[in-house]
């Protein structure tokens, strides 16, 4: 880099027209030593990884490998605590996957319902004289009222999202 800033000072020597020419080429210059240091961090911080990587995984073979008989009571304990350990994983992930079952039933058993409910509403409508205007007309203020409480909840995040930042800078 020091000796960009050289060049860049001899460039102002040159004619107006060989500058141009000068400061575009320092100028490629700069964008490939940078390209480059990028791409030597990057080098160094893939080898970096791969070798730590590599070393915690012969500290953690190392481990596992019984230094002596005195040692394998204490490995046979450890290993069984292991074990247990995973089973209550295992436990707790079948109590998560059962809650998501239910929560799932759950969720189509009302959709069915409310389906049901739409439908009889349209019966009682259709009993009390309500024509399709009518309901093409409800349908419609529905379909209104979820922009209203859309825009209520943008306008609410846009508000919490000022008083955030204002009172942040304090």
């Amino acid at each position: 880099m020091n000796q960009l800033k050289i060049m860049d000072a001899l460039v102002l020597r040159e004619t107006p027209s060989q500058r141009i020419v000068w400061k575009r080429k320092i100028l490629e210059l700069r964008e490939e030593c940078l390209s480059l240091k990028r791409q030597g961090k990057y080098y160094d911080r893939i080898v970096n990884a791969n070798a730590r990587t590599q070393r915690e995984r012969t500290e953690l073979t190392l481990r596992r490998r019984p230094k002596s008989d005195r040692n394998n009571d204490a490995d046979i304990e450890n290993l069984a605590e292991e074990t247990q350990s995973l089973h209550q994983s295992h436990l707790l992930v079948d109590d998560l996957l059962n809650s998501g079952q239910a929560s799932l039933s759950g969720l189509v058993d009302q959709r069915l319902r409310l389906r049901g409910v739409r439908r009889v509403v349209a019966n009682i409508g259709y009993r009390l004289g309500i024509t399709n205007t009518t309901m093409r007309i409800i349908q419609r203020r529905d379909i209104t009222d979820a922009y209203l409480v859309l825009a209520g909840v943008l306008f609410t995040c846009v508000i919490i999202y000022l008083c955030y930042f204002h009172f942040e800078k304090k």
